[in-house]
């Protein structure tokens, strides 16, 4: 029998889901297969149809910005002049000078966590667990990961491409640029790893809302940031762009996925409040 999903609201999130996978065995030998299956087919394609229209969304967004948006729009492009400028070469040889067996010990657990797997697996995980144990806000919150992941991952991808930066290691320096190369050593601005790392801290904190879980969470993208500069993959400007898309889109699908799941509560699946960008607001 599924578990009511009014016993499910009165646990908080980042509990359901660190006890979700304990709970999956017993689901699996109770109950009627063929049931779980129906309703598990009927949440997947409810997501599916919420996947496409977040992604519309958030790619239309821009369209939308007001004054504030612009704002900080501009103040992220003025921090990576100034890293262009005046930070990355220095940054650059401040992590190579400062290499120990501790630090690259740590500095693989940034790489982990930003990896395009990683995203996918901790999203999927939850996402599953959601699905087998019939709880609702664990699914959302796995979504919430997959579509941050994914949409952060596809805007940094056109970017690399349209860009074509060459990598730190090639020593060519920060100003050297190939448009439109298939080269992955050319594929530096902005990082990936970032903006993944980033999407899916920033999807977790909006909906388990704990300041504690959010500043591990946090933590984790920033060791990222560090190791691809410690690791000679990227430059600080790189990271720093990463960052803000990473931030953007994992905090707008965690607003809409919340709005959506207080929606489901009120008997309505959509919501017409505006989206957070980087604790500003953009209607759509």
């Amino acid at each position: 029998m599924q578990p009511k999903l009014s016993v499910h609201r009165k646990i908080p999130v980042f509990l359901r889901i660190a006890f979700t996978l304990p709970l999956l065995l017993a689901l699996l030998l109770n109950g009627s297969a063929e049931a779980r299956a129906g309703r598990a087919g009927e949440l997947i394609s409810d997501d599916a149809t919420g996947f496409y229209g977040d992604f519309g969304k958030v790619f239309s967004a821009p369209a939308h910005f007001d004054g504030n948006d612009w704002l900080t729009v501009a103040a992220i492009a003025g921090a990576t002049a100034t890293s262009v400028l005046f930070l990355d070469e220095p940054a650059r040889d401040f992590a190579r000078n400062r290499h120990t067996p501790f630090l690259d010990s740590v500095m693989p657990a940034g790489d982990y966590y930003g990896r395009l797997r990683t995203g996918y697996g901790i999203g999927s995980l939850i996402y599953l667990g959601g699905i087998l144990a019939g709880a609702d806000d664990v699914r959302l919150t796995g979504r919430a990961v997959i579509e941050a992941h994914t949409f952060a991952l596809m805007i940094t991808g056109v970017l690399k491409a349209t860009a074509g930066r060459s990598r730190p290691f090639r020593d060519e320096g920060n100003m050297r640029f190939s448009m439109f190369t298939q080269d992955n050593a050319s594929w530096s601005f902005p990082s990936g790893h970032a903006a993944s790392s980033f999407a899916v801290s920033s999807a977790l904190g909006s909906r388990i809302r704990r300041p504690w879980a959010s500043a591990g969470l946090y933590a984790l993208s920033a060791l990222t940031c560090m190791q691809r500069i410690y690791d000679d993959r990227h430059w600080l400007s790189d990271t720093i762009v990463g960052a803000a898309i990473g931030t953007a889109v994992g905090l707008a699908v965690g607003h809409m996925i919340n709005d959506e799941e207080e929606g489901m509560k009120r008997g309505s699946l959509v919501s017409q409040e505006p989206v957070p960008l980087i604790g500003v607001t953009f209607s759509f």
